[in-house]
C-alpha cells in the first residue's frame, strides 16, 4: 500500500504520525521518503545573453549529404496529383 501526503512543513504533527501508524499497523516494515518540491527561482539573463542565444539557433546544416542530394530528396518526396472531389 502506498499512501502519498502533500502537507507544509508546519502541519506535520502527532496526528498525522498517528494517522500512518493505523493506516500501516499490520506492515511489518515502513519506508518514509520526505521530499520537497520547492520551485527554483527563475534564472535572470540579460538581453545580451538571451540574443545570444537567440543567434545560436541559426546555422547551416551538417550532414552527409551534398546540397544537390538534399535537393533531389525533398523533389523526389513530394506528391502531385489530383484528388476526386464530389460536391
Amino acid at each position: 500500500m502506498q499512501t502519498t501526503y502533500h502537507i507544509k512543513p508546519n502541519e506535520v504533527n502527532d496526528s498525522l504520525m498517528k494517522t500512518i501508524r493505523e493506516l500501516f499497523k499490520n506492515e511489518d516494515e515502513l519506508t518514509i521518503t520526505v521530499s520537497s518540491e520547492k520551485k527554483s527561482e527563475p534564472v535572470q539573463t540579460s538581453e545580451q545573453e538571451k540574443e545570444k542565444l537567440f543567434y545560436s539557433l541559426f546555422g547551416s546544416w551538417h550532414g552527409e549529404e551534398t546540397g544537390d542530394e538534399l535537393v533531389n530528396q525533398i523533389y523526389s518526396a513530394r506528391v502531385s496529383g489530383t484528388r476526386d472531389i464530389e460536391l
